[in-house]
């Protein structure tokens, strides 16, 4: 009687390990991941099918930024099948539930995308320590994404600093070739309004003398406008442009970095050699660019100096003119 009573125990007692070891068989840890995504399922089951638990998501996006989700999840699993309910909707997916099947220590997930895209992801038992690890090396990823997309955009700005300095230079050379033409157009203007003041003085009838005044004013309003057309293509033509350019090459360092140091940064071979391409014509263009802008810049200073002299000279000749009147 005893030895059956004893016998009975131990089958209820396998019977119920069995039964637990069933209902956590799908709680634990599960995985997945792709090189632009790592997902991480931590579930619960309890006796009766029910699961409840956590998804986890990381997902490297192409301008290498990395995003995250996370959410609670709940369902059942029950002969080999498993569906998950979320209560909010995720970005990757079309709808707030999933289905699938499992199979050994792997789960089976149907992943509809927002586009109506259907996929399998397998959720391999694992552990949060290697969910982590996906999501380091693809931080990783990004950073470098980052890092040599700047690279490149950097390499572009410096690529058009090289070509707005050679713009500059070509623009500047043509002025300054002119400005021998832009002197002699003040001593011709000031030399008639010289003749005219002349001819004023010698003229006796107060008609003939107000025209000539009203001609050495229109004389001086020629003046102005030289004045103003040289303002405008050497102030703001080559002095402002000139000006930033000579900012933009002062404020860089020189310093292109090695190989190396742009790899431990994390930067690609591709934007490693465009920004080393960019950085030398940057260093070669400085160099050039820095004696002329001086020279230039002494240039335009001597032609202000002319200017302002011949603009004292027409005043002179023009208050001149209105006294004899």
């Amino acid at each position: 009687m005893k030895g059956n009573y004893f016998h009975s125990l131990v089958l209820v007692s396998l019977l119920l390990v069995g039964t637990a070891c069933n209902a956590s068989r799908i709680s634990g840890t599960y995985v997945a991941h792709a090189p632009t995504f790592a997902e991480m399922l931590q579930l619960t089951q309890t006796d009766n099918g029910q699961i409840s638990g956590v998804l986890s998501r990381i997902a490297l996006k192409q301008d290498g930024n990395v995003s995250s989700e996370q959410t609670a999840v709940n369902g059942t699993a029950d002969a080999g099948q498993i569906t998950l309910k979320f209560p909010i909707f995720l970005s990757f997916l079309s709808g707030k539930s999933l289905a699938g099947t499992i199979t050994g220590d792997t789960i089976h997930l149907q992943i509809a995308d927002s586009n109506g895209n259907v996929s399998s992801e397998a959720f391999e038992r694992s552990s949060p320590s290697q969910f982590k690890a996906y999501a380091d090396e693809m931080k990783s990823k990004g950073q470098s994404i980052v890092y040599s997309t700047k690279l490149m955009n950097l390499a572009q700005e410096y690529r058009e600093t090289v070509a707005n300095a050679e713009n500059w230079i070509a623009n500047a050379e043509v002025h300054a070739e002119r400005i021998p033409n832009a002197k002699a157009d003040y001593e011709k203007i000031e030399s008639e309004l010289k003749s005219l003041l002349t001819r004023e003085r010698q003229t006796l009838d107060f008609n003939t003398r107000t025209q000539i005044s009203l001609q050495i004013g229109r004389g001086d309003l020629a003046g102005g406008q030289l004045d103003m057309q040289l303002d405008e293509i050497w102030d703001v033509g080559i002095g402002d442009s000139g000006a930033k350019l000579e900012k933009d090459f002062t404020g860089w360092d020189g310093n292109c970095g090695t190989d190396h140091e742009l790899q431990k940064q994390g930067a690609n071979d591709r934007a490693i050699e465009a920004w080393d391409r960019a950085c030398k014509q940057v260093v070669t263009e400085r160099a050039k660019f820095e004696p002329i802008y001086r020279r230039i810049a002494e240039q335009r200073a001597d032609l202000k100096l002319f200017q302002a002299t011949a603009q004292a000279h027409r005043k002179a000749l023009v208050n001149e003119g209105n006294r004899i009147q």
